[in-house]
């Protein structure tokens, strides 16, 4: 007998070798059930999405570095070069040495054999950009070969990495079903120990928390993510199946949000995914709608409605809500989306289908200028198919040089000598047996970036010809190129540009770019600091189809012009409607206050050229003087011309010669 206390408590020592077995063996269980729920936590990824998101950071500098190094060798004693060389370099470097919350980022496993590369790399660079200018080209071409080798592999490692934590993740879920097991067992034998298994059932709750956060959520916007989604999908299809309903698959993409990033920082790009979070959240309503962030500026929503409701209603909302401006630190950011919607059963029987056709609507959206929502229809199968087919012939256009230039010849009204020429191009299509004008593959071009390419052909194949132009033509002979809004944001043009200029020999005075208004609206910083880089090597500025768009005087006081040219929507009509005579008075002498020429476009009766003549118009190009001609006929024109003064025949060139 065991004596308890001064009342002579006695318990039956079998009594108390059970109790003290029981607490042995309570203490065993209880130590095994701390250290399953410790390997539990600690088989959590060590750095996680953490580590994805410094894989995605360290992508882009180490792309950006690449960049400026390429930048650097197109224009090797070049100090702006340098400058941005040596700033790339130190952010790279500065990546790769900053300490983070566990670790050096070279702890990181899938770091581990990239960080002494890329250490090297910024170290062969410093002694580079530490000898001076003009840097060596043949290095500079071999680092940025190893650097794109850099950026292949981190590419590969991101995927294999964020791959590798999700098969973490849901291993770690299927260790913590087991646990709960494990606590029903010990809870059964256990039940003495209250205590205890109130606090195992606290760490598993908080475990199962954290878990479900990191498999389920996305971290900045803590919305739904793209792994709940491809669970949770076919429950929401179902659901809408048996209750007779409507599913409708909502895919939304941010309008410009890169520019967002570039021009504010990424601290404000998150900002801006946040403020959209919140508009979807408002719109999310228990087992109805659900609001998922599909990754990047990527989201969706899958709705279950009444299908005699509006199925546009909510799309309408959603549309209004993104697209207005939203105060993100003292910052004015425009908040724009792109909306597609497919709805189930209508245009799709499956979940595969119904992302397939909503992304179709997306893109259509996206083609119709952004800032839109499209819903699902078989034509844009059709519409999807041509556009396809279309990109297709102008990538084969530019493999097998099918584009070729027309030149449409401007006259000095003063003079009648001709001044210039604009480059237009045009398309020797073999499938269609045809030559195709612009305004048959522009508009797709544009869509789908080939633009970039056609205008660096278009720019090389114009100063090529324009020098050789130069012995037969006067000093103050100019040859225009339109140049797209999308070329003026991309660096490689401006890059492209300084090459043709060097291989050329053609003078910066010879060649002047046309751009439209549009170009300025989306990021007219941007835009400004694109321009004056190219003025600043001596290329003329246009403002072409003056008055036809967005116009601002703003622009014309902001960006260091040229020229304006009068669009041909004014010149139509002229000689009957006052009011149009009215507007090119206005722009002529708008221009010529602020000391800008002035071409009057679309010329195409001797009415129209004599009312010009009147108003001291500058310059002029049209059908009635010259339609576009090829390159030999206008070299023989020059020929001709050269030295003569005004004809009679009102600058009419003769197509026959």
């Amino acid at each position: 007998m065991v004596r308890f206390g001064s009342r002579g408590w006695r318990v039956p020592l079998t009594y108390g070798t059970a109790i003290a077995a029981a607490v042995a063996c309570s203490a065993v269980l209880i130590t095994v059930l701390f250290l399953s729920l410790s390997k539990i936590e600690s088989s959590l990824p060590r750095f996680g999405f953490f580590a994805v998101r410094e894989f995605h950071i360290a992508i882009r500098d180490v792309t950006h570095l690449r960049d400026m190094t390429s930048l650097a060798q197109a224009a090797p004693g070049s100090a702006d070069s340098l400058e941005q060389l040596s700033a790339a370099n130190d952010l790279v470097y500065i990546r790769f040495k900053r300490i983070d919350g566990t670790g050096t980022t070279s702890e990181i496993p899938a770091y581990a054999s990239i960080v002494p590369r890329v250490a090297d790399a910024v170290t062969r660079l410093d002694a580079m950009i530490a000898a001076g200018l003009p840097l060596d080209e043949k290095s500079l071409k071999e680092m940025g070969l190893e650097l794109e080798h850099l950026v292949e592999r981190m590419n590969d490692e991101y995927y294999k990495y964020g791959d590798e934590i999700n098969e973490d993740l849901y291993s770690t879920e299927k260790s913590l079903n087991r646990f709960n097991y494990q606590i029903a067992f010990a809870l059964a034998v256990l039940s003495l120990l209250a205590i205890g298994t109130a606090v195992l059932l606290i760490g598993r709750r908080e475990t199962i928390k954290k878990l479900e956060f990191l498999a389920w959520r996305d971290a900045t916007t803590e919305l739904k993510n793209r792994a709940w989604m491809s669970a949770n999908r076919d429950v929401m299809l179902d659901r809408a199946r048996l209750a007779g309903k409507q599913l409708r698959l909502f895919l939304i993409d941010l309008d410009h949000f890169k520019s967002v990033n570039d021009t504010f920082g990424h601290h404000i790009g998150d900002l801006l995914l946040k403020a959209v979070a919140e508009v979807l959240q408002s719109v999310e309503r228990p087992d109805e709608v659900v609001a998922v962030r599909l990754g990047g500026d990527e989201f969706a929503i899958m709705a279950i409605g009444d299908r005699h409701a509006a199925a546009d209603a909510l799309g309408d909302r959603l549309r209004q809500q993104l697209n207005r401006f939203a105060e993100l630190e003292g910052h004015h950011v425009r908040m724009g989306a792109s909306i597609g919607m497919a709805c189930f059963p209508e245009h799709g029987s499956d979940i595969s289908t119904l992302l397939r056709n909503a992304d179709s609507a997306l893109y259509v959206a996206k083609a119709e200028g952004r800032s839109g929502f499209v819903t699902f229809s078989p034509a844009i199968l059709n519409q999807f198919d041509m556009q396809l087919g279309e990109e297709a012939g102008i990538k084969r256009a530019l493999n097998c040089d099918e584009f070729f230039l027309v030149w449409q010849p401007q006259f000095e009204l003063a003079t009648g000598r001709m001044t210039g020429a604009e480059a237009l191009v045009r398309w020797r299509d073999p499938a269609a047996a045809a030559i195709r004008l612009p305004v048959s593959f522009i508009p797709t071009a544009e869509r789908s970036d080939l633009i970039l390419e056609i205008d660096k052909v278009v720019l090389s194949k114009a100063c090529l010809q324009a020098a050789r132009w130069m012995p037969v033509s006067a000093d103050d002979f100019v040859c225009s190129v339109n140049l797209s809004g999308k070329s003026l944001q991309n660096d490689a043009y401006f890059a492209h540009l300084l090459l043709v200029l060097q291989q050329t020999g053609l003078p910066p005075s010879r060649l002047q770019l046309e751009i439209t208004e549009g170009v300025f609206i989306q990021n007219s910083r941007n835009a400004l600091n694109a321009l004056a880089e190219i003025r600043n090597i001596g290329v003329g500025l246009a403002l072409d189809d003056f008055g036809s768009g967005y116009s601002s005087f703003g622009y014309l006081a902001d960006f260091n012009l040229d020229q304006l040219k009068i669009d041909r929507s004014f010149l139509s009509g002229l000689e009957s409607s006052k009011k149009k005579q009215n507007i090119v008075r206005g722009i002529i002498a708008l221009a010529n206050s602020l000391g800008l020429t002035v071409v009057a476009e679309g010329v195409e009766n001797e009415t129209q050229l004599d009312f010009l003549i009147a108003e001291r118009c500058h310059s002029a190009q049209g059908f009635f003087m010259s339609q576009p001609i090829e390159e030999n006929l206008l070299t023989k024109h020059l020929i001709a011309r050269q030295g003569r003064m005004k004809d009679a025949d009102k600058f009419r060139l003769s197509l026959s010669a």
